[in-house]
């Protein structure tokens, strides 16, 4: 998962690189935290089951566009591409004969498109509102229960975010900012090892902190 997160880096500042001069608004930004992954239902042949899982790290990259005063009738605000990789190691599982003990992980690997509407107060303090849209492909890694494999593999799924966050100017050119995201997924499916299908679901909550550089 790491290493995805840095070929998407190497990815976006090449599209930075060959796309700075022809947009004044472009913005790329750095943004990390730590991701909540809400306790995740699953059900098979066998029955549903529940699996709760640590938090974990939570990081993007995003290349954005901002609108400034130049669009008066959309609004002030941005557009964006976010990169995004996560992981969360799984704490336990919940069967009908009880909590069980359980190891692996539940990765994220997406890529959205956000809108953000932004209100600047007198303070200079940016205040934002963001919904974003895409694809995501979430990876249950070396999922095993009381040491047993149980599942270890991926799927594609729509995925939806939304969020609410706060600014400031550091330069003419630097911003800082925090924000929360709720983000989830279309209901995945994963086939088990023993050959029979998991049904799934995702959801996280997603604490960031970053920068964004305007040009």
């Amino acid at each position: 998962m790491r290493k995805k997160f840095q070929y998407l880096i190497v990815t976006a500042l090449l599209v930075l690189g060959f796309s700075t001069s022809a947009f004044a608004g472009l913005y790329i930004g750095v943004q990390g935290g730590t991701g909540f992954a809400s306790d995740a239902t699953g059900s098979d042949a066998d029955g549903n089951a529940n699996f709760t899982y640590d938090a974990g790290y939570d990081g993007s990259i995003i290349l954005g566009y901002d609108l400034g005063e130049e669009h008066p009738g959309i609004g002030k605000g941005r557009l964006e591409l976010e990169f995004n990789t996560a992981s969360n190691d799984l704490d336990g599982a919940e069967f009908l004969e009880g909590e069980v003990g359980a190891d692996g992980s539940a990765e994220r690997t997406s890529i959205m498109v956000n809108t953000i509407g932004e209100y600047t107060t007198q303070s200079g303090m940016i205040i934002y509102a963001l919904l974003g849209l895409g694809w995501a492909e979430i990876n249950l890694d070396n999922v095993s229960v009381l040491g047993t494999p149980f599942v270890n593999d991926s799927n594609n799924q729509l995925a939806y975010q939304a969020g609410l966050g706060f600014g400031w100017n550091l330069s003419e050119h630097f911003v800082f900012d925090v924000g929360y995201r709720y983000y989830a997924t279309t209901d995945p499916e994963f086939t088990k090892q023993d050959g029979t299908n998991l049904d799934y679901e995702y959801k996280s909550h997603r604490v960031l902190a970053g920068f964004r550089l305007h040009f």
